[in-house]
């Protein structure tokens, strides 16, 4: 035991959040922009469009890997919806608001299957965030394109959560958003909940200045300031993730590591009462050891995995377990540091960045451009107040939608 006390991985950290109801929900706040970044085939973004019709709010889409803006402007077409800004993302796309030099110089310490995957998924949330400030956007509810059954009345809900939380989220628990070992720790009957997710999570973009690194858990160090004020907001309404085989490929598994034990580390640490201060070397020391009985744990209930999955499951988490057995505990110690450091670097950054006179002056910023095959409305403009109070859920007719959204 530490001096800090038990130290230890837990299977929930549902303390560390605020619910709606505990309060009561005073006005139905408008949100500006759905945000998603989108990596699979355009026929995964039915959902977010339809949830941008709903709740009368602008989608903006940001693109690569399986899915082209053409292929989704071809949907946004088959669906009658314009109010969408689509952006592909060049292959290795960088700009300068969106480097964390500090990080970057600790990379190479890490084990080698942490470079297992390559993801943009942090530059296209980084990304929304900014363009957010730019288009003069306060309100935006990321939404992964593997996310379904978020209904609007759920997403309007934890949205309106932002008059008194800076960050507000749903909760994906069928199909679970857990870590591989951690969907192993529940298969095999370990006590497994699900917390605040970055895959459906609502930010008042002027109150909150936290960025998304490039790491596994990478939202649960977006929304770390919230949580230790006691100001990271759960609607407690749940949506669906697509289903996969957790266990199909242990590198997975192994790629996670880091990111998992870095994020239950610090959220066990807070747990405890403690500040980030006490995330010494020798803290990690102890959370390593909890992680290791965690797994041993797992082990020694494998028998309760089903046969199909209990040689993968076991694999994947002997996989996880030699990736943390390759990891210092003065690592995690330094990515702490090294985190603080950018984050206040980028928190210079994201106030000095202006609101742009258009669409097309916000993305030739980001050296990126409007993209061709769809018409793009110019959402930078200011709207119509009275238009812009409507009640989420009420069609506009087509002369409203026209004056809204009208380029001029």
């Amino acid at each position: 035991m530490s001096k800090l006390g038990p130290v230890r991985q837990l299977g929930t950290h549902r303390k560390l959040v605020s619910r709606t109801e505990q309060r009561e929900l005073g006005t139905e706040l408008k949100l500006d922009a759905i945000v998603v970044p989108a990596s699979r085939p355009a026929q995964n973004l039915q959902h977010a469009i339809t949830l941008a019709q709903a709740m009368h709010s602008k989608l903006l889409i940001l693109c690569s890997r399986r899915v082209t803006p053409t292929e989704v402007w071809q949907l946004l077409a088959q669906r009658s919806f314009d109010a969408a800004i689509v952006v592909g993302l060049p292959d290795g796309y960088k700009h300068e608001l969106l480097e964390f030099p500090a990080l970057a110089s600790i990379k190479d310490d890490l084990p080698a299957a942490c470079s297992y995957r390559i993801t943009d998924l942090s530059t296209k949330r980084n990304l929304g965030l900014i363009l957010a400030r730019m288009l003069g956007w306060r309100r935006i509810f990321f939404l992964d394109d593997d996310i379904r059954d978020a209904n609007p009345a759920d997403v309007q809900s934890t949205v309106s959560m932002l008059e008194s939380y800076p960050i507000a989220g749903m909760r994906v628990a069928n199909y679970p958003d857990n870590s591989v070992v951690c969907h192993a720790h529940r298969m095999t009957g370990g006590e497994q909940d699900v917390f605040v997710t970055g895959a459906a999570l609502a930010v008042d973009c002027q109150q909150n200045s936290g960025f998304f690194p490039t790491m596994y858990n990478e939202d649960w160090l977006f929304f770390y300031d919230a949580a230790s004020a006691g100001r990271l907001g759960s609607s407690q309404h749940q949506a669906t993730q697509l289903h996969y085989n957790p266990f199909a490929d242990p590198r997975r598994a192994a790629w996670q590591e880091f990111g998992d034990v870095l994020a239950e580390g610090l959220y066990a640490l807070l747990e405890l009462g403690s500040a980030l201060k006490h995330a010494t070397s020798e803290y990690w020391s102890y959370f390593l050891d909890a992680r290791r009985r965690f797994f041993d744990a797992i082990d020694r209930r494998s028998e309760m995995a089903g046969p199909d999955v209990r040689e993968q499951l076991l694999r994947s988490v002997a996989a996880a377990r030699e990736c943390s057995a390759e990891i210092p505990p003065e690592l995690f110690g330094r990515y702490v540091q090294l985190w603080r450091q950018d984050l206040d670097s980028w928190g210079q950054r994201v106030a000095a960045i202006r609101r742009m006179p258009s669409l097309d002056a916000a993305l030739q910023a980001l050296h990126l451009a409007r993209q061709p095959n769809g018409r793009v409305v110019d959402l930078a403009r200011p709207r119509l107040a009275a238009a812009s109070e409507a009640a989420p859920g009420v069609p506009f007719g087509i002369s409203s939608t026209w004056r809204l959204f009208r380029s001029g």
